[in-house]
């Protein structure tokens, strides 16, 4: 039972995850419009994430997709808000 909660919670919280980071692509076309904001927190946010990837992708005995694919969203949008805010 124990198991079945936690991939139900696990499964949520990735859910969730994935909207966390496709809020930055209103920022990404302000950005791209011309209205730029400041570049550091998305930044960060697209570090952490890396390091959630590759925790999620060398964890033994087998990978936690639960882990990785949201933050893959945020390395990816946070890296694009990072970039377009200049």
């Amino acid at each position: 039972m124990k198991n079945i909660i936690n991939k139900i919670v696990g499964s949520i919280g990735a859910f969730i995850g994935i909207f966390v980071f496709v809020a930055y692509i209103p920022q990404i076309i302000a950005n791209l419009e011309g209205t730029k904001s400041q570049p550091w927190q998305p930044l960060l946010a697209a570090c952490s994430c890396l390091i959630w990837v590759i925790y999620g992708a060398t964890k033994e005995p087998k990978k936690d997709y639960i882990l990785i694919i949201p933050n893959v969203f945020g390395v990816v949008l946070g890296f694009i808000t990072f970039v377009t805010s200049f």
